[in-house]
């Protein structure tokens, strides 16, 4: 018997035809395994398609008791998908991230490998990472009008092609730039892979407590990335002359700010994300299989 209970799947949105194969299996064996297979409702449609006469025993439930009230998610995608479960799961539910697609540099588990370290897993044999969320805020004329979290980074840019902005940086009340770009990337060190690295981020081991501030294509050269304190409390106000400018958190949650708007980012000690490590992989690992990082030819 299994030591989970209720175990809840996450898919990918718009890819179904990725989980005919494998979420008939997945949930028949996790089902033997005298534990509750349970989907969000808002899944209703794809999961009927997949199963269609099927006789695979589910349970839908809304959202807020999906994320709040399991022994186990499995997330079925790739980093989109896991990254936007971490925003709202609760913090004490462990994850298991199962990536489907190509790149997968946060999901440890691909789909070719995952059966062998199932078994493990349902008998809770396995280590966990505790990855942290930031709070992003924003301040209009003094009353908060959007309240989120990141778990990758946050994106502060201009809407029109043509245009720059002008940011002005704080860390802990204490001025750090003014600074005309195309946008600014505050990330985790999770997210040090992602956008900031293209942007010309460093690459920062995910253990490190720290916030990596990235320009993106910013007017003077002399603005280069920095690394400040995990605890730092970032402040971003947009400066004159004002242009459209929005904000996205993790690539999927988009926010207009206006003019004289406070945007504030600050870690979230409370709020952390439970994630099941594959002890045949590490950082290193990652970096070589994914980017090929290091390799000789």
């Amino acid at each position: 018997m299994s030591s989970f209970q209720r175990v809840g799947i996450v898919l990918k949105p718009n890819a179904l035809n990725d989980f005919y194969g494998i979420l008939p299996n997945l949930c028949t064996w996790v089902s033997k395994r005298k534990a509750e297979v349970i989907f969000r409702s808002s899944d209703k449609e794809p999961v009927s398609k997949i199963f269609n006469r099927k006789e695979v025993k589910f349970t839908l439930v809304e959202d807020d008791e999906f994320f709040n009230k399991l022994d186990l998610i499995i997330s079925l995608g790739g980093d989109g998908t896991l990254i936007g479960l971490c925003r709202r799961i609760n913090s004490k539910t462990p994850v298991l991230g199962i990536n489907l697609g190509r790149l997968g540099f946060i999901t440890p588990f691909n789909k070719n490998e995952f059966y062998d370290h199932l078994d493990r897993i349902f008998s809770k044999k396995f280590k966990i990472t505790k990855q942290p969320l930031y709070l992003v805020e924003v301040i209009r004329k003094g009353k908060l009008v959007f309240k989120d979290y990141f778990f990758n980074d946050i994106v502060i840019a201009k809407n029109d092609i043509a245009r720059m902005i002008s940011l002005r940086v704080e860390s802990n009340g204490e001025h750090v730039y003014n600074m005309s770009a195309d946008g600014l990337i505050v990330s985790s060190t999770v997210g040090s892979t992602a956008y900031s690295l293209a942007a010309g981020g460093p690459l920062v081991h995910p253990e490190v407590g720290a916030l990596l501030i990235t320009p993106i294509c910013p007017h003077s050269l002399t603005f280069r990335p920095l690394v400040i304190p995990l605890k730092s409390k970032i402040t971003l106000k947009v400066q004159p002359p004002y242009h459209k400018v929005s904000i996205t958190l993790d690539g999927q949650q988009f926010f207009s700010i206006e003019e004289h708007d406070t945007v504030k980012i600050n870690h979230k000690t409370t709020k952390k994300v439970s994630l099941i490590e594959n002890p045949e992989r590490n950082f290193f690992e990652t970096l070589k299989d994914k980017f090929v990082h290091g390799k000789r030819s």
